[in-house]
């Protein structure tokens, strides 16, 4: 059942065989593997793949998509199936259901579960309060990334959700990573990857607290506080707004040189975008659901994630979608203001 193959989508797509890189040939050909990738296993009927694969403003396939999804499969097919089972027309990996066609690979075989995986054991780590494994457990899991998730298929709606779900999972390990160095004393790496975080989201709470936080404890108050105003004149100047509740008492408490504890345990186990933006208008999907995995047919569900914070979802101007979460209390404090927690939210599975 296609156990010597691997499938890479955290970036381009790549295939191996006992690692070795195979070509998956054409465009339409990698981007019919990645759709019923992203199926996990159930079929997915021929008449959804040529929409989804040639899509028109009708909704409708073009003529002749057809027989070229066939041609495609039979490409497909030849690359991935054992070549004992070629010649017999006998299919092990690229299959046909009475449903339509699916990919019977083992779940590891997919970079995608092997880093969920991954960061799911960092965030028991974490809970667990041993903040070195989980440094270890994300910069494995981000190791895997090699470039934005489902590259080859990003113009294409059925690829969006699914890419839009991957990456808030990177930055809930990128978060998680930070918070751990934070709690493991590992302070000038801290201070550098929040500064990363924050130059990559600007606009997302979690990676300002973790930067203030990080410069704070590495003895760094006067640029700590000129970072929160420069925030403020940015957030005012751009967009109209302020920080959120969350990052305005960490500035007092930098002031008083006391500050709020550093929480981890709903970081673990919630999702969504917590930034720290209010007064805006509209409303975005609260950070305790997550867009599900995809179905059968291609839709998606919504789950629930596990002990989420209270969140009030708010839109900038500039399309921006923002959360402001108002977290429930943490642990008690140890070293240096440091507790066994993070602040904002993180994802579900």
């Amino acid at each position: 059942m296609g156990e010597s193959l691997d499938f890479a989508v955290l970036g381009p797509l790549v295939v191996r065989r006992a690692g070795a890189v195979l070509d998956m040939g054409r465009r339409r050909q990698r981007l019919l593997l990645i759709r019923l990738l992203l199926a996990e296993g159930h079929a997915v009927d021929p008449e959804t793949l040529c929409e989804e694969l040639w899509p028109q403003p009708s909704g409708r396939a073009p003529g002749g998509a057809m027989a070229s999804l066939h041609a495609h499969v039979s490409k497909v097919r030849a690359i991935l199936e054992p070549r004992h089972l070629r010649g017999r027309r006998s299919f092990e990996v690229l299959v046909t259901e009475p449903l339509g066609y699916a990919l019977h690979i083992p779940p590891d075989s997919r970079d995608t579960v092997r880093f969920e995986r991954d960061l799911a054991q960092a965030r028991r780590s974490m809970d667990r309060g041993r903040s070195s494994r989980v440094v270890e457990e994300t910069e494995r899991a981000l190791e895997m990334w090699r470039g934005a998730a489902l590259a080859d298929a990003a113009p294409y709606l059925f690829a969006t959700p699914e890419a839009a779900r991957l990456e808030e999972l990177l930055q809930t390990a990128r978060e998680l990573r930070t918070t751990a160095l934070l709690l493991d004393g590992q302070t000038q790496k801290a201070v550098d990857a929040a500064r990363e975080l924050t130059t990559q989201h600007p606009l997302r709470e979690t990676g300002w607290d973790l930067l203030l936080r990080a410069l704070y404890l590495a003895g760094r108050h006067p640029e700590a506080l000129q970072r929160y105003t420069d925030l403020c004149r940015h957030l005012s100047d751009e967009l109209g707004l302020e920080p959120g509740p969350s990052l305005r008492a960490l500035h007092h408490g930098i002031l008083r040189h006391d500050l709020p504890p550093l929480r981890s345990t709903d970081a673990a186990n919630t999702t969504g975008t917590a930034t720290a933006l209010a007064g805006s208008r509209g409303s975005g999907r609260p950070a305790g659901v997550a867009a599900g995995r995809p179905r059968r047919d291609g839709s998606r569900r919504r789950t629930a994630g596990r002990r989420g914070p209270r969140c009030h979802a708010v839109r900038a101007e500039h399309r921006c979608d923002t959360v402001r979460c108002e977290e429930k209390s943490g642990r008690g404090r140890r070293q240096e203001q440091v507790s066994t927690g993070c602040t904002s939210g993180a994802v579900a599975r």
